[in-house]
């Protein structure tokens, strides 16, 4: 039985960043999206979202801000969608900690609002089930079905299509953000509608999944900031065994054998480069939302 939402009620959870091991991007659609083809794994670096249900408007606070305006904020226009979709009566006030890099390529924007979506989906009490959820989702952000979704996968098309690892990969990152972001559209402009040519599909990953490492937009993205190859090779040299940028940059990742060797890479790094800012975890295979 639908329960009212109780004003007045307030939870509080953490959204991840993601790492895309491998991006792919194998078409465009007349409507100009890309269709893309990616792995992609959750990442222990977290924004933090505080939702309280009121008896009034939406609001949201945003530390620091991230927008212009606050109805630009993806976390707000995630609950204006649900709270127009569904005709809910009552409203809710969020509060969003941000630690997750703006411009980074590591979903930062969409992982809050799949949170939002999440969220106000079990305190309004909707009972929306996840494929509904990602319906609304990918109007928002090619990655917030991915969050939505609440699993490493494998994701295509525009992003809606998921399907979880059978074996989630496993391993330590360490993730280097040089301090300067790249805006996505300008690395999808320098494409300029070439995309390489392959007889193989990207495949789900296996045991050696460190060799299907790839991101079709990293060179683009070079060419707009080639600070993404200096974090490379900082990686490279404190001894990461592969090296790929996330996303459409301007965030580079390393593969280590353990956390310990993480750890060190991290704290070297980091004293060589003290404006650069670095993180060190290993690879999630699903949502803290979801357990």
């Amino acid at each position: 039985m639908k329960r009212s939402p109780v004003i007045g009620t307030t939870a509080q959870y953490l959204a991840p960043a993601k790492v895309n091991l491998a991006l792919r991007v194998v078409g465009r659609r007349a409507d100009g999206y890309h269709l893309l083809e990616s792995w992609m794994v959750f990442f222990p670096l977290y924004d933090q979202l505080t939702v309280t249900v009121t008896d009034g408007l939406l609001s949201l606070h945003c530390d620091p801000p991230v927008t212009e305006a606050v109805e630009k904020n993806l976390v707000w226009r995630a609950a204006r969608l649900l709270a127009e979709s569904y005709a809910v009566s009552c409203g809710a006030h969020l509060e969003l900690l941000k630690k997750i890099p703006h411009g980074a390529g590591l979903g930062g924007g969409s992982s809050d609002a799949a949170l939002t979506l999440m969220v106000l989906n079990r305190l309004w009490d909707l009972h929306l089930d996840v494929a509904t959820l990602i319906e609304l989702g990918v109007s928002l952000g090619a990655d917030v079905p991915f969050f939505l979704g609440g699993r490493a996968a494998w994701v295509g098309g525009i992003g809606e299509r998921l399907i979880p690892f059978p074996e989630s990969p496993v391993g330590a990152l360490v993730l280097v953000f040089p301090g300067e972001g790249v805006a996505t559209g300008p690395v999808f402009q320098r494409l300029n509608g070439r995309f390489p040519a392959r007889g193989n599909a990207l495949g789900m990953p296996r045991a050696g999944w460190i060799v299907g490492l790839e991101n079709d937009l990293e060179s683009p993205a070079l060419e707009i900031a080639p600070v993404i190859g200096q974090a490379r090779t900082a990686l490279r040299d404190a001894g990461a065994r592969a090296t790929l940028m996330s996303g459409s940059g301007s965030t580079v990742f390393g593969v280590f054998e353990d956390g310990a060797q993480s750890a060190d890479a991290e704290k070297n790094i980091a004293a060589s480069h003290p404006d650069w800012r670095v993180f060190s975890g290993e690879i999630l295979d699903r949502h803290p939302f979801y357990g």
